[in-house]
């Protein structure tokens, strides 16, 4: 849920994948916006599969604030390497993702 809030997301998710992919697929009309959030949810697929993993081979423990906070910085460095968009500082990506996306 505090991935959801940061994004100003009011979602359920639904029982089925290709649905999910497709309301994330389709939440906006801005192409720039439906790349980024097409990227955010590869992000956090990404992040949560290395910190099960690790759970798994290492037996560590990840709280779920160290886990959005891993997913927030892993897109603000795809963010600015995929999609071209100009500098936003990590404190901007924070408190308004998607304004940084339409720059």
């Amino acid at each position: 849920m505090n991935f959801l809030r940061w994004l100003g997301f009011s979602f359920v998710s639904p029982s089925n994948m290709f649905i999910h992919w497709g309301c994330w697929n389709e939440a906006s009309t801005n192409k720039r916006i439906r790349k980024g959030y097409r990227m955010i949810l590869h992000a956090a697929v990404w992040i949560i599969w290395r910190v099960r993993n690790d759970h798994v081979f290492n037996n560590s423990i990840c709280e779920v604030e160290e886990i959005v906070e891993a997913i927030k910085v892993l897109l603000w460095r795809w963010t600015l390497s995929r999609l071209k968009v100009p500098a936003c500082l990590f404190y901007e990506w924070c408190w308004n993702p998607k304004e940084c996306l339409m720059q």
